[in-house]
């Protein structure tokens, strides 16, 4: 989720268009948890799942973004992940602890990679480890190769996933699907002179009206035979229509490219917003507790989405603050990652 770990286009730096998107993904990523709590914890007002559909594209913007800028896998980046996960992941840790009931739930709050409950950060991992094998095949292949490669994973991810009963594909949640999208980012940095020459005004009236189409299409279809159909062709990681949406939310942002130190230094947090604003179960029950409350207080579903669309970026910042304050913490992960680099070589 941060630069850190991917190479730059040109070596010029941070885009802050890029940027950008990872600041859009990650609220968008939190306004759907949000929503997510609010219609478990109030069944009732099951409608609202369907402003959930627009808002599942952050996960795979990130994916795609590595994809298109290419992780380079490095001892240094590595411990940095590893730290952050690490010192975010300790509140739920110490609670496990707290409430394990043999030392099998002990030791299981210990794995806070295998077993952790960010399960981007299991997936990304996979992803991470084995990225310079598919950054070699699409180095050495060819054109029909890199597309041929890209159908492969494409028919697993999608195909298994959402049209058989193996539910080892399911939802998206896989290394298969991350592969997937991975190589999607890869094309669409080898065609990105050709995207950026579409005219954006289209860009945004395909991807206004897909949306329009996803929300209203599924709002009037709860309870008809039509409504699973939607749901998964549009809600899973490896739903086609979600994949299609997120490449369409890509190429709008990076459509121009400009600088924003701000937004730089904003999208730096990106990744400490995802494990703090996730953090179980301390910031997450102290969230959806927030959040249930919120259509009792306002009573209308306009002024409920609105207040919990301000709850969001009020978190987003928060976590930024927190972030900021620990950063004696990265500073010390950095030194050692940049000590592990220059004695390992790699």
């Amino acid at each position: 989720m941060q630069n850190e770990f991917c190479r730059t286009e040109n070596n010029s730096g941070r885009q802050s268009c890029f940027e950008l998107l990872r600041l859009i993904s990650m609220f968008c990523i939190v306004l759907y948890h949000f929503l997510l709590w609010f219609v478990l914890d109030n069944p009732s007002h099951f409608e609202l799942k369907a402003l959930w559909l627009p808002l599942h594209v952050g996960v795979i913007c990130f994916v795609l973004i590595s994809g298109y800028f290419r992780i380079k896998p490095s001892s240094r980046g590595f411990i940095k992940l590893i730290a952050m996960v690490l010192i975010y992941s300790l509140p739920g840790m110490i609670v496990g602890i707290k409430n394990a009931s043999s030392w099998h739930d002990v030791l299981h709050s210990f794995m806070f990679i295998s077993r952790t409950d960010y399960w981007f950060v299991r997936t990304y991992i996979g992803l991470y480890l084995i990225s310079p094998l598919v950054n070699v095949y699409f180095d050495r292949s060819s054109i029909k190769g890199k597309w041929y490669m890209l159908l492969v994973t494409g028919l697993v991810s999608i195909y298994l996933g959402n049209f058989t009963k193996y539910n080892l594909y399911l939802d998206g949640k896989n290394l298969v699907n991350f592969v997937f999208l991975y190589q999607i980012g890869q094309l669409l940095f080898l065609y990105s002179n050709r995207w950026r020459s579409f005219k954006l005004w289209k860009l945004l009236l395909v991807y206004v009206s897909q949306n329009l189409f996803l929300v209203v299409g599924y709002y009037f279809s709860i309870d008809t035979v039509s409504e699973d159909y939607i749901w998964r062709l549009s809600f899973p990681y490896n739903s086609p229509l979600l994949i299609v949406n997120s490449i369409l939310l890509f190429i709008i942002v990076n459509h121009r490219s400009f600088n924003s130190k701000l937004v730089n230094h904003l999208a730096e947090g990106a990744f400490a917003i995802y494990l703090i604003h996730g953090s179980v179960p301390l910031a997450l029950d102290f969230q959806r507790d927030i959040v249930s409350d919120v259509f009792a207080f306002t009573g209308n579903y306009g002024a409920s989405v609105a207040l919990l669309v301000a709850m969001a970026l009020a978190v987003m910042l928060l976590c930024l603050v927190i972030n900021q304050l620990l950063s004696p913490i990265w500073m010390l992960s950095r030194r050692f990652g940049n000590w592990a680099y220059n004695k390992l070589g790699f």
